[in-house]
């Protein structure tokens, strides 16, 4: 006889060890970034700090669906047809976490759009869906008692799908958002520069499209596996893509910054005003000397003038 709770819980099971993997690295990309980045505005430490805690008590109510499928009812495989109420706290965690990240997201491209209203509010407005879908997916999860008339209903499936699509959507606009205003800003510029704006937009590119290709994944798992919860692990892990995509981005000002000699090439900072501004590096200063020697013809020192401080010039 084949063993129901395989099927049925196996792969979420092993999605719920890779989310708590990927817990592990946002809390020590949490760490890093409280180490690295002090003097940065109190708002963004404090939603690294607000995302962190969250994504604790995310992992902590995941624990708690593994805990009560497989260890609590251990052995009754009639529960595996009951949500469990922890399901509906992790989506609803999962929702808020994504949108914060999304939320900073759409902050960048207002900024690198010089302040595009209308794009900026169309993005802003799929992300408000997002949060509409995924409030609905969570109050249905308590709504229905078993997963079996969860899944029949049509109303789930819009809420659902309709939750990871508008997801996605968010994910891929962002990404070709900054990719075309940065591609659009670069004309002219050193090389170099262009290698520090290739890495911004190549980390935009990926990291739209890992989250996306999870929120597609999981509508498509949750439509043919209708016997298993596959599909709610890959959720659970999505918000994790999430929290380490915002904390990857913040992280990596650092190694984008010194990713070519900081005494020869510009860096970049955002500004209110433009997209983006290059930053002239440090320009160092030195002192030149002059010393006169005067010698005869054995090569022996006749006289000697003082040394004179000629304070000139700037190395550029």
């Amino acid at each position: 006889m084949e063993n129901p709770a395989e099927s049925f819980f196996g792969g979420m099971l092993i999605e719920i060890f890779i989310a708590c993997i990927l817990y592990g690295i946002t809390t020590l990309q949490s760490f890093i970034y409280f180490q690295k980045y002090q003097n940065d505005a109190p708002s963004l430490k404090f939603m690294v700090a607000t995302i962190w805690i969250l994504e604790t008590a995310h992992t902590a109510f995941c624990m708690q669906v593994v805990y009560a499928y497989l260890v609590n009812n251990f052995g009754q495989f009639e529960y595996f047809l009951t949500i469990n109420w922890g399901v509906g706290v992790t989506v609803i965690t999962e929702v808020v976490i994504s949108t914060l990240v999304q939320a900073f997201y759409v902050r960048r491209v207002w900024i690198m759009s010089n302040k595009a209203k209308l794009l900026t509010a169309f993005i802003g407005f799929i992300t408000v869906c997002r949060i509409g879908f995924g409030i609905g997916s969570t109050i249905l999860s308590y709504h229905f008692p078993n997963w079996l008339s969860f899944r029949a209903h049509k109303s789930s499936l819009v809420t659902v799908s309709g939750g990871l699509g508008a997801a996605a959507l968010v994910d891929v606009l962002v990404a070709l958002t900054l990719s075309f205003y940065l591609t659009r800003g670069r004309t002219g510029w050193q090389k170099s520069s262009n290698s520090r704006i290739n890495l911004i937009m190549l980390y935009a590119v990926n990291s739209g499209a890992i989250t996306a290709s999870a929120s597609v994944l999981s509508v498509i798992l949750y439509a043919t596996q209708t016997d298993s919860l596959v599909f709610l692990g890959l959720v659970e892990i999505q918000g994790k893509l999430y929290a380490n995509s915002f904390l990857g981005s913040l992280n990596a000002r650092s190694h984008i910054r010194n990713k070519t000699n900081p005494a020869q090439y510009p860096s970049f900072e955002f500004s209110n005003n433009s997209a983006f501004r290059a930053v002239a590096p440090p320009v160092p200063k030195v002192e030149v000397f002059q010393q006169t020697v005067v010698t005869n013809d054995m090569g022996e020192p006749e006289n000697t003038f003082g040394m004179k401080n000629l304070k000139g010039g700037e190395l550029v």
